[in-house]
């Protein structure tokens, strides 16, 4: 379930939300007040709140905005900041940006790195970097360039992944083909990320 970062701000095209039952489009001033006409609507139309509505709301509102302005729910173990990079992730890394590179570093289209981008901007594991290994720094720098200057549409709301400590400005760049190189296991990875769902997919052919 995805919620709004910042409850005070208008979001494009106003606080809304469609009942499915009644075809009818619910706006409201003030992300309060959204709630409350939610629920009247559905009194007056005998439709139950359900144990989890206001959640509901929110997400749906959520999924027709930009990028920047809706969060996934925050897990409670999750931090804001990584600061330290393990072995484990330098090698896996490595791995990556070494197959990456016997394919010349051709990189994804547009069309699927925005998609990836914006997954990733309303993720809890996106994340700010607080410190980078040399050899991390050097391989994300070098994967940049070959990146030709492109920029996705979420870009200014892309830190790094705390799961694989990856710039993510570079991994939705990145064939799904090179970043299974460099991946054992998708399980820390959230259900509705790109890079699990891709993974799930291409394994599966490979069976």
């Amino acid at each position: 379930m995805q919620k709004l970062i910042e409850q005070n701000t208008v979001p494009p095209d106003g606080f809304r939300y469609t009942q499915a039952e009644t075809r009818t489009t619910i706006r409201a001033p003030d992300y309060h007040n959204l709630f409350e006409n939610v629920k009247e609507h559905r009194k007056a139309n005998n439709l139950p709140l359900g144990t989890f509505w206001e959640a509901e709301v929110e997400d749906q509102l959520c999924q027709q905005l930009p990028a920047g302005f809706c969060k996934q729910s925050v897990p409670g173990q999750v931090r804001n900041v990584f600061s330290r990079i393990g072995w484990d992730e330098v090698v896996q890394g490595t791995q990556t940006i070494v197959d990456w590179a016997t394919k010349g570093f051709a990189p994804v289209d547009q069309n699927l790195a925005n998609t990836r981008a914006d997954i990733c901007s309303r993720c809890y594991f996106n994340v700010q970097i607080g410190s980078l290994c040399g050899a991390c720094g050097h391989l994300q720098n070098l994967a940049s360039k070959f990146t030709g200057g492109r920029k996705t549409t979420s870009d200014p709301f892309l830190r790094a992944c705390s799961v694989c400590k990856c710039s993510l400005q570079v991994k939705v760049w990145t064939p799904i083909e090179s970043i299974n190189r460099g991946t054992k296991t998708t399980s820390p990875y959230p259900e509705f990320c790109w890079i699990r769902r891709e993974l799930a997919t291409l394994r599966s052919h490979k069976k």
